[in-house]
């Protein structure tokens, strides 16, 4: 029996090298691995961005009407300017004290902006309310 180089003699099953066929496998798993690894980092910073800006927003809204509260007009505009960038506050007096409400867009890339929002209240202080 003649056989060419490279083919295996008739009745006899050609040798196959362990994970020939599977070879391009590897490269196509790592591949989804490494887009669903990027898209759940992008979702966790995201989540964690909105979660920063809530607290922004709660620390604001608390400190500028606990200054109102306390008739301090100065340390109110100073609480206000600690603002993140874009935020918006809106203060009016509700029954006999004040209320500030926060608001910050947050643009969650893929999703769109989101406005993250906080009210707080607080009571006049003896001598400070309207």
């Amino acid at each position: 029996m003649s056989t060419g180089p490279g083919e295996a003699p008739v009745g006899v099953a050609p040798r196959r090298l362990p994970g020939l066929r599977e070879r391009g496998l590897v490269t196509v798993e790592l591949a989804v691995g490494f887009v669903t690894a990027t898209l759940l980092a992008a979702v966790l910073v995201g989540v964690v961005l909105l979660g920063v800006s809530q607290a922004a927003a709660a620390r604001t809204s608390s400190e500028v009407a606990r200054q109102l509260a306390r008739g301090d007009a100065v340390a109110a505009r100073l609480a206000e300017a600690q603002a993140p960038d874009g935020a918006s506050v809106a203060v009016r007096d509700v029954d006999d004290g004040v209320e500030v409400a926060v608001a910050i867009p947050v643009d969650v890339f893929g999703i769109g902006v989101v406005d993250v929002t906080d009210k707080s209240w607080a009571r006049y202080e003896t001598g400070a309310g309207s």
